[in-house]
């Protein structure tokens, strides 16, 4: 063999894994520990053309290790199921150091679509702050059942405010990144089953009673501060159901907690404002200290509070900028209707 081919051959045989010689995703899945998620994704044929369309380069795979009495599908995946493996992937190709770097955490776009998000899809939140800074949901919930895993190196936020946590990450495959967790995401919930199932149940009691609960579930892209059943005990509030809980909505505006950055100001259904303060890392809404976020909503998040929240009037500026709108409005109907009788 002449010396060139020689040395092209050595070269190649030193070379590093290529992009090209690197695993497609049922392969590096079972050979990572998670051949039970390949199994499920495997089953459904439109499921596996979404991992392997290419849009989604981020998965979120639970460990074998962690999955208990699974048995192996042989037909499609029911739409609960199929909600559930588009969940587990999110969009471009985050490693453990991209989602790391936020000091206030990430937002993660997954497969899932969501009709009441104006068309967008489901997130989940990386949550980086102290594990003592928010803390666990009353109720978990998982289409699986699991046992305990090993110590996380990324803590990820979904329906319900629960936790899972990466045990394993940046995997390469042909088309992206696999991360190993601990569980699967929980599914994102109603505002009413949320609120209840957190262990809010004043909140939802008064949410049930005011007769808000269609109202406030089909609305799109709403946010939510649910206040402690201690924030209640601690302040009988006399406001009627409906004012009360309109204080603590906002709608047509999804806050996770990473956009709830210190000076933000959002506006509640009733048209009042909410002050966002950050101090010491933990997050304050008109002076009510959130105690747990992100908890995922059917149609947007909710946070829990420690206070019954008392909005601000809306600022000078902007019921000047509201009146003049209106303002604008009402010339224009006048010179319809003038223009109508001509």
């Amino acid at each position: 063999m002449p010396q060139s081919w020689a040395l092209l051959v050595l070269l190649l045989g030193t070379a590093p894994v290529t992009m090209s010689q690197q695993l497609g995703l049922v392969d590096t899945l079972v050979a990572s520990g998670a051949s039970k998620f390949a199994s499920f994704i495997q089953s459904d044929p439109d499921v596996l053309q979404l991992y392997t369309s290419g849009q989604f380069g981020t998965i979120f795979a639970p460990s074998d290790s962690v999955i208990t009495n699974v048995t192996v599908l042989s037909r499609a995946l029911n739409p609960l199921q199929q909600r559930q493996a588009a969940f587990q992937a999110a969009k471009g190709e985050t490693d453990l150091e991209q989602a790391s770097e936020p000091l206030t955490g990430a937002i993660l776009e997954t497969a899932m679509g969501s009709p009441l998000l104006d068309g967008g899809n489901q997130r989940v939140i990386v949550d980086t702050r102290p594990i003592n800074a928010t803390g666990p949901t009353r109720r978990w919930h998982s289409p699986l059942p699991t046992r305990r895993a090993p110590a996380s190196l990324l803590r990820i936020t979904s329906g319900l405010g629960s936790n899972t946590n990466v045990i394993k990450g940046d995997i390469p495959f042909q088309g992206g990144i696999i991360h190993i967790t601990d569980s699967y995401f929980t599914l994102p919930e109603s505002l009413s089953s949320t609120s209840s199932a957190t262990g809010q149940s004043t909140f939802s009691r008064m949410l049930a009673t005011s007769n808000m609960t269609q109202t406030l579930e089909s609305t799109h892209s709403i946010t939510a501060f649910l206040p402690s059943d201690a924030a209640f005990f601690a302040r009988n509030s006399t406001l009627p159901a409906s004012t009360l809980l309109a204080n603590h909505v906002v709608l047509g505006n999804v806050k996770y907690l990473p956009d709830l950055q210190n000076g933000v100001s959002l506006t509640t259904q009733r048209g009042e404002r909410l002050a966002i303060t950050v101090r010491g890392g933990q997050y304050y809404v008109n002076g009510a200290r959130i105690t747990k976020a992100n908890l995922i909503l059917d149609n947007g998040v909710a946070h829990v509070v420690d206070k019954i929240i008392t909005p601000s009037p809306p600022s000078p500026s902007a019921a000047s900028d509201n009146s003049a709108h209106l303002g604008k409005i009402f010339a224009m109907v006048a010179a319809l209707v003038t223009f109508a009788w001509i």
